[in-house]
This record gives C-alpha cells, sequence and structure tokens, in this order.
C-alpha cells in the first residue's frame, strides 16, 4: 500500500515587536515541518525568510495573516512572486472572500491544544500542523501566464553608412528568433496569443502571451535565448493586480444569480472591449494594450456573465474565437465588412443616451460590434415584448431574450422560458403548542446564580479597572514617545538642512570642476591648432624668401578640375598675375569646356596627379599650355598655398616643348599627305569623267 507523501512545510509568525509597516525589516519566527519539526528559527529578517524559502523550496508557506509579509498588497504580491514556481501560499485563517476564523478556534476545531499567550514559534507550529491538514485558504498572486518579448539588444546607433543595413539584417534575425520560438511552442500544444510589429524587412518586436506555467515556458524556449547575437528574448511570469484567494479543494467558488451581458471584442496589439447588459444598456467602455484572454476575461467577469461575444469584421480574429471558446459563449460576426462610417454611426447612436463615450477608433470598433448586434436583433426582441406582455403564462424574461440574442426564433424563447406553477406537495397542519420540558428552579437555585453573577460582575469591575490603568500608563507612553519623536525630527531636519547645504556645495563644486574640465580641453584643442599655424606661418615664409630668390616658382592648388573651383579660382587671384601655374589634385572630373575655362583664366602652366581626359588635353595642346604630371616634380603644399621648383620645373617644360613639337610636325606630315591623297583622288575623279 503506497503511502501518501509528507508535505514539505515552512510556517512564520511575525515576533510582537515587529510591524510589517515600520521602516525597520521586520522579523519572525519560522519552522520548518516534514511530518516532524526539523528546524527552528526564533528570530529572522524578512530577507533571511526569503532566502530559506528559496533555498527549501518547501510545497507549502503558511500563515495566519498574509499581512504580516507586508502592509500593502503591493508589497505582498512582490514578496510572493519572488519565491519558487512549485510553492504554494496558505493561510490558514481563511480569507475575507470566504469567510475568516481565528487561529483558537480553528487548535480547537482540530484537537492542538492552546496555550493563552503562546511565543511566536509556538504559533508558527501550530500554523504549520493546520495547513498540513489542509485548512485554510490558498493565495494566488501570478497567473498561470508567461510573457515572452523578443526584440532589439541594442541600439542601431545615430547613424552612419552602414545603420540601415544593420537595422534590417536586425528586423531579420528578430523575426527568426520569434518563429522559432512559436513554433516550439505550436509543438508543445501551448495556447499563446502573439502580437508583432511589422517593417518592411521583418519584425522590430515580437509579444508572445502564453498560457502556461513560467517554469513549462522556460523549459521549451530556453534553446531560443541569447541565440542570435543582438537579439533580445525576455521571459517572464504575469502577476495578478490583486491577491487572489483559492478555496484548497481547487472548486469554484459558488455565484448567485449575476447580470447576462453582452460583450463587443476589437482585438489587435491595442484591445477594445464594450460590455452591455441584455437590454442594452452600455455598462463598461475600455480600450488598453497588451492585454491577455486572461486580463480580457477577468475584466468581463467583473461586470457579469457574458452569453454573447461580438466582433466588428468578419470572419472574427483567432484570438476572439479562442476568447469565445474559453468563455463557452456563443460568437456573434456581422455578414460584411462593415465601413468606417458604418461603425462612426453606430457607436455615435448606441451612447447618444449613455454617459460613455469613445475615446479613440478600438472603443468605437467594440462599440460597432455590440450595437450591431442589437440591430441585427432589434425585430425579434420587439415581437418577443409583444409576445411575452400577450401570453397568460409566466416566462423568464432573461431567458428568452438570451435565447434570441443567441439566433434562437421568439417562438422557441417563449416555449424554453415558462416558468412552472409551483403546486403544494405537502399540505400544512396546525402545528401543537411546545409545552416546556425544565422544571422551575429552588429560591436555593436562583441565589446561587444571582451569587455567581454578583462574582462575575465584580471580577469584570476590577479587570476593567486593570485595563483602565494599562490604557493611562499606555496613554503616558504614547505621548512620552511622541516627545521623543518630535525631537529626533528635530534633530533629523538640523542633519538634514546641513546634509542638504553640503550637498548643494559638493554639487557647485562639481560644476566648477566640470567646467574647468571644458575649458583645459578647448586651451589643448586652441593650442594643438596654435602650433600647426605657426608651423604653416614658418613655412610660407620659407617658401616666400625661395620664392624672391628665384628658386620655387608660386602654384596654384585646385582640389577638383570643376567649373565651380575654377570659378572660385578667378575669385581668389586676379587676371594680371604672370606665369600663372596650376596645380589639379584630381582632374578626372573636366573636359573640354573645363579646360577652356582655365585657357581663358590665362593659365601658362598645368600640373596634374592621375590621369586628365583626353579632350581636356586636347584643348591645353591646341593652346600650347604645357600638361605636367606631378610625380616628376618635386612640389611643396602648405594648406591653399604650393610651390614647385624652377629647375625641374624649366626641365619638364622643355621636355613637353619637344615632345609637342615632335607631335605637330607628325601632326603636319600627316596633313600634308592626306591633303596630297585628297588631291590625287581628284585628278583621278576628273580623268575618268573624259
Amino acid at each position: 500500500m503506497n503511502e501518501t507523501p509528507l508535505l514539505r512545510i515552512i510556517g512564520f509568525d511575525i515576533l510582537p515587536q515587529s510591524s510589517p509597516s515600520s521602516k525597520k525589516s521586520p522579523r519572525y519566527a519560522s519552522v520548518l515541518m516534514e511530518g516532524e519539526l526539523l528546524e527552528t528559527n526564533s528570530s529572522i529578517r524578512r530577507s533571511e525568510l526569503l532566502k530559506m524559502v528559496r533555498r527549501v523550496e518547501p510545497d507549502i508557506i503558511a500563515t495566519d495573516n498574509l499581512f504580516e509579509l507586508s502592509a500593502t498588497e503591493k508589497g505582498v504580491i512582490e514578496f510572493l512572486s519572488r519565491i519558487p514556481s512549485k510553492t504554494r501560499v496558505i493561510q490558514v485563517t481563511g480569507s475575507p472572500v470566504h469567510g475568516m476564523t481565528s487561529l483558537t478556534k480553528l487548535a480547537r476545531r482540530h484537537g492542538f491544544p492552546v496555550k493563552k499567550h503562546p511565543i511566536p514559534v509556538e504559533t508558527a507550529i501550530l500554523i504549520s500542523q493546520l495547513a498540513s491538514l489542509g485548512v485554510g485558504t490558498e493565495i494566488s498572486v501570478l497567473a498561470r501566464e508567461t510573457r515572452i518579448v523578443v526584440s532589439r539588444a541594442r541600439n542601431v546607433g545615430p547613424g552612419g553608412f552602414s545603420q540601415a543595413r544593420f537595422q534590417r539584417r536586425m528586423h531579420g534575425s528578430i523575426q527568426q528568433t520569434a518563429r522559432n520560438i512559436l513554433d516550439k511552442l505550436t509543438k508543445a500544444e501551448i495556447d499563446y496569443d502573439q502580437y508583432e510589429t511589422r517593417t518592411q524587412h521583418g519584425w522590430s518586436r515580437c509579444m508572445i502571451h502564453v498560457y502556461e506555467s513560467y517554469d513549462t515556458v522556460c523549459t521549451v524556449v530556453q534553446s531560443e535565448v541569447n541565440r542570435i547575437a543582438g537579439v533580445a528574448v525576455r521571459i517572464a511570469p504575469v502577476k495578478h493586480r490583486s491577491i487572489l484567494y483559492l478555496p484548497r479543494d481547487d472548486k469554484k467558488e459558488e455565484i448567485g444569480q449575476r447580470r447576462l451581458l453582452v460583450v463587443g471584442i476589437d482585438a489587435g496589439t491595442t484591445i477594445g472591449i464594450a460590455i452591455t447588459d441584455i437590454s442594452g444598456n452600455l455598462v463598461a467602455l475600455r480600450s488598453s494594450r497588451g492585454l491577455s484572454r486572461g486580463d480580457v476575461i477577468r475584466y468581463i467577469v467583473e461586470f457579469g456573465k457574458p452569453i454573447l461575444l461580438a466582433s466588428d469584421v468578419f470572419p472574427a480574429p483567432s484570438f476572439i474565437e479562442k476568447l469565445s471558446t474559453t468563455l463557452q459563449t456563443q460568437l456573434f460576426t456581422p455578414d460584411k465588412l462593415m465601413a468606417v462610417v458604418e461603425k462612426r454611426k453606430l457607436a455615435k447612436s448606441f451612447t447618444a443616451d449613455s454617459q460613455f463615450r469613445s475615446s479613440n477608433a478600438h472603443q468605437r470598433d467594440a462599440l460597432a460590434a455590440v450595437a450591431k448586434v442589437f440591430q441585427v436583433y432589434s425585430k425579434k426582441l420587439e415581437l418577443l415584448n409583444k409576445r411575452l406582455q400577450e401570453s397568460e403564462q409566466r416566462h423568464s424574461v432573461s431567458e428568452a431574450t438570451v435565447l434570441v440574442l443567441q439566433g434562437g426564433s421568439v417562438h422557441d424563447a417563449l416555449s424554453q422560458s415558462i416558468i412552472p406553477t409551483e403546486i403544494e406537495k405537502f399540505p400544512s397542519k396546525p402545528s401543537k403548542p411546545i409545552e416546556p420540558t425544565e422544571k422551575p428552579r429552588t429560591p436555593q437555585e436562583l441565589q446561587q446564580i444571582v451569587d455567581r453573577l454578583t462574582r462575575q460582575v465584580e471580577s469584570l469591575q476590577r479587570q476593567l479597572e486593570s485595563e483602565r490603568n494599562q490604557h493611562q500608563q499606555s496613554v503616558e507612553h504614547q505621548k512620552k514617545l511622541e516627545k521623543e519623536i518630535q525631537q529626533i525630527q528635530r534633530q533629523l531636519n538640523r542633519s538634514l538642512s546641513a546634509e542638504q547645504r553640503e550637498h548643494r556645495r559638493d554639487e557647485r563644486i562639481l560644476r566648477k570642476e566640470a567646467e574647468i574640465h571644458r575649458l583645459e580641453k578647448k586651451i589643448r584643442t586652441q593650442s594643438f591648432e596654435l602650433e600647426r599655424i605657426k608651423r604653416n606661418i614658418t613655412n610660407l615664409k620659407l617658401m616666400r624668401r625661395l620664392e624672391m630668390l628665384g628658386e620655387v616658382q608660386p602654384v596654384i592648388v585646385l582640389s577638383h578640375f570643376s567649373q565651380e573651383e575654377i570659378r572660385q579660382l578667378g575669385e581668389r587671384y586676379p587676371q594680371d598675375k604672370k606665369r600663372k601655374v596650376v596645380f589639379i589634385q584630381d582632374p578626372s572630373g573636366g573636359g573640354s569646356s573645363t579646360a577652356n575655362q582655365l585657357v581663358q583664366f590665362g593659365v601658362q602652366i598645368v600640373i596634374t596627379q592621375g590621369t586628365m581626359s583626353h579632350l581636356a588635353l586636347q584643348k591645353f595642346s591646341a593652346a600650347h599650355i604645357p600638361v605636367l604630371d606631378a610625380k616628376s616634380l618635386r612640389i611643396t603644399i602648405v594648406d591653399e598655398f604650393a610651390v614647385v621648383d624652377v629647375e625641374q620645373l624649366s626641365l619638364e617644360i622643355t621636355k613637353w616643348q619637344e615632345r609637342h613639337q615632335v607631335s605637330e610636325r607628325e601632326a603636319a606630315a600627316d596633313n600634308l599627305e592626306r591633303l596630297i591623297e585628297e588631291y590625287r583622288q581628284e585628278r583621278r575623279n576628273k580623268t575618268s569623267d573624259k
């Protein structure tokens, strides 16, 4: 026979001197039990309690008051969201939803001995024992949902030649990673909703809302985390917005008669929700970004029970279909797509007599969906109301209306909503008066009762007097503490004032130091610039002396062989300057017209660094302007000024002139030979004509 496994339970109780609302960390007494007492701690901090829970990973954490962990609901949720996911939290005294019972009554009910003033460790043991018997209410702060966000892990930067390429590659990587995760979730048969932000080259972001526990999701998709550089995969459990109290037997709480609802949904990244009752009165209107199906369901059931979900598009999105399946309600879709003008008209007419107004397109579409339901079934609802008034039988109006809204006929709605007449099966009989069975008490017994009650009154009076004295002492102690607090507050204010003055002084010093560093950096930059200018001035002076001695020739520098550069050249240098020498650093862009501009400018010598076009060379050759290669000359450049050695320049000019004369002679010979050939051809033509 298999034995039931023992539960590992950590029970804790706050110490009397501690408070979760105090600035100091509260202290607790805790015990660890697994059938028997394994470990006790008489005083540990809240952080130490959390470390103990993470180390032990118990099946249950038990307490008699959940708010001993924190004075606020947000603090309790924050603490409990950090414990292992398999660990359940039990409040043995019950809950505000299902009813509370004191710890003393619970102990007596289950046969545990209770002291009048137990110490915290004894209370923690009692709490653990009660939790092991299945007493109490389970606390839930985490939904069985997990959110996965796939996005970029780094910024694309302020710009540059590779920014667009890097961004395209990143969007493709995000899409690939997200699809790999979706494939793994599909193969594991895990339900999810996805919301992606699409771009031209992929996805810039994808949010996947998974309807499974955090641990299971991590196990399935862990291989995709940090797989591709530049892509971040963030997995986080979804927290409830408030604490949920669940019965220990995991049964749902029975609810009484609830309001029946018709809900219009606009699905997408931002979800719109419009809720009405079955009479068409608007109950709630909301839109929010990134809502999960669980969030939508929890929001809807706050107002009642949905009997129909409506979509504004046909066919309905998969999100609404899954929502309808989960809520077990029928789904309404229009026969065809509604135009924006029709949606506006429906939403406006539906909210005319209501305090609600749609503030965006999502709320408008949700309103249009629910308004379309009542527009489609308006005639059937009017006929139903008329038949109900004419009928002699009693009917459930709400049940009949629901049947019509769900697509049923008026006849079926009337027949299925009849309320049967109750027949009294057992007629009531007049009951006999109850005669007293107790014997009357004697005067001696009554006197004993009076004496006993008198003694109780005297005891209660003494107890009341003692409590009054204690209250007086507490009041005096409280006044004393208030005076001490005021004194400490004054000291704290003085300390804060001194600290603020010190802080302001430090801030001024930091600002001054930053200004000093900035000025020092500026001075260093200007010093480097000044040194460069000094070197240039020295070189220019040397060049000027060499020019005066006739050893170097000034050269005009053109960075590009373009018409704009030549136009600016004419503005900087006068036309009457003799022996103009031009050095073109990049001659590739010029042609015949550009060369003609330099010829008109009066250039006498052209030096090039690179290959010049054939048309430009022909233009300079026709104008008898030498075009020399910079590789054969020694050119010194300082900023916009340059000089060339006179002897080398003269030698290269002589060589060019010799080559030019040879070229002219060859061209003249070719021209003469061409003329003679033309003359001979002309003579032959005349002879043949005769």
